[in-house]
């Protein structure tokens, strides 16, 4: 293997296992108050010395576990196909290992293991829980880096539990972020998110001007930055009931870009910036770790945090999956393009 392909494939894994660890480190504090900035600080170490229930150490959530199950869907039919996904994803919920899922992905669940079309088992228009956004991974190391793909890759494997377009919109702008991390170029805050914002458009224009935007937070300081967009799009009544972070997808994938952008060059710092926001630090603190995860590679991951998240070596084997099957993707396209222009 070459280099640049070397250097690539550790980026997937990165960008895989970034997810992993910021999902684990935020799980046990998921649905709590915001934490003190010494506090967050030492969250961002290691994780909680205490488990959460009768979960050790590293364990992550529902959300990695939905993630490795788009990801192995993808690379076993190597292609985005939603049934597949579907299948999967119910799967989890079939075998009861789910952990701590929202009401309207278990509801799509068991729509799907009731016989429910994939594409119509959905939860309503308007329920926009963050816990799709796990799938923008997956989006990103597989489909082309195109707006339009991107787009439709983040609708097929959201719409089977969330049918609200912010929903495929935030995967699709997770997907994006982590294209733009692995090309590995260097660009500004402002165009990163123009690039992010045009992957979202096709999907929800409202949410495509929020991350278009989103680089005027820079230039505040980080607790007002972080006040401001835990109210993004979110109902006043749920920000008066949810402490930190609403379970909603546009704050929670605001947030979590914010940290990436704010702390580009330092994994541990940006998760404590989101871990301070308490309510929904999981899936936000995913969002930042696989963004850096793609830009940075393994060797941006603090050591600790690779040794100690569970089943790092299933995380790794998922990476390379999609890594090999996106390979093999693109010598066929390149085969058959040089057929043609013969």
């Amino acid at each position: 293997m070459s280099l640049r392909l070397a250097a690539l494939q550790d980026r997937y894994r990165a960008s895989v296992l970034g997810f992993a660890i910021g999902d684990a480190l935020g799980f046990p504090f998921r649905g709590l108050p915001p934490q003190g900035s010494l506090r967050a600080q030492s969250m961002a170490e290691d994780f909680a010395p205490r488990p959460r229930g009768r979960f050790p150490k590293g364990q992550f959530s529902d959300d990695t576990q939905v993630m490795l199950a788009v990801a192995d869907a993808v690379s076993k039919e190597e292609r985005v196909d939603g049934k597949s996904a579907a299948q999967r994803i119910a799967f989890l919920w079939q075998e009861g290992v789910i952990l701590h899922p929202p009401q309207a992905a278990t509801d799509a669940a068991h729509a799907l293991l009731d016989g429910t079309p994939w594409m119509s088992s959905g939860a309503a228009l308007g329920i926009k829980d963050p816990s799709s956004l796990s799938r923008g991974v997956v989006v990103g190391l597989w489909s082309e880096d195109s707006p339009p793909r991107v787009a439709h890759a983040a609708h097929v494997l959201t719409v089977m539990t969330h049918k609200d377009p912010a929903c495929a919109a935030a995967a699709a702008a997770l997907g994006r972020a982590v294209q733009l991390g692995l090309a590995d170029v260097p660009l500004t805050p402002g165009v990163f998110c123009e690039e992010l914002s045009k992957a979202a458009a096709a999907c929800d224009p409202e949410l495509a001007d929020e991350l278009y935007y989103l680089p005027r937070a820079l230039a505040w300081d980080v607790d007002r930055a972080l006040a401001a967009l835990r109210c993004v799009g979110v109902p006043p009544s749920q920000l008066a009931a949810e402490p930190g972070l609403p379970a909603h997808v546009t704050p929670v994938l605001l947030t979590g870009l914010y940290a990436a952008l704010r702390f580009p060059t330092d994994f541990r710092a940006a998760l404590a910036a989101v871990l301070k926001c308490g309510g929904e630090v999981d899936v936000a603190a995913g969002v930042t770790g696989a963004v850096l995860g793609a830009r940075l590679g393994t060797d941006g991951i603090p050591a600790r945090l690779k040794k100690n998240v569970m089943y790092v070596d299933e995380l790794v084997a998922a990476a390379d999956r999609l890594f090999d099957a996106r390979m093999v993707k693109e010598s066929v396209a390149a085969t058959v393009t040089a057929s043609t222009r013969r």
